[in-house]
């Protein structure tokens, strides 16, 4: 499942990364739930968030072993067409400033850092 590959790619797993809001997330945007699959393997994973006006990207992960060889690059692609599809000109998504892998991955395909802006957040109680 996706899960074991969040893991073992090292993704920080949050409330609402549990199987109730991956559903949520697969019932509301299926289109943007992306998995990149090698024999039946799930290698990678990406997951689109799209706000009405701004897309986002969530958890792209590509196993381990199968890094390097474009799995990544394809699933950003794919979910980059897909938020335009639906009329985002823009873009963003969040990195920890730790995981330098991701940052200078998302750098080489024209994403830039804010260093002016902070991320927010705070966890509901539901």
């Amino acid at each position: 499942m996706v899960f074991e590959l969040w893991k073992e790619a090292g993704l920080v797993i949050r409330p609402g990364d549990d199987m109730n809001g991956v559903r949520m997330k697969l019932l509301r945007d299926p289109d943007l739930f992306l998995l990149a699959r090698l024999e039946g393997e799930i290698v990678g994973c990406v997951i689109g968030g799209w706000d009405g006006r701004r897309g986002w990207i969530y958890h792209l992960a590509v196993k381990p072993s199968y890094q390097r060889q474009g799995i990544a690059t394809a699933l950003l692609s794919e979910v980059e067409k897909r938020l335009g599809e639906k009329g985002a000109k823009k873009i963003n998504a969040q990195i920890y400033q730790s995981n330098t892998k991701s940052l200078k991955f998302f750098k080489a395909r024209g994403y830039e850092t804010h260093l002016d802006l902070i991320m927010v957040g705070k966890n509901l109680k539901n």
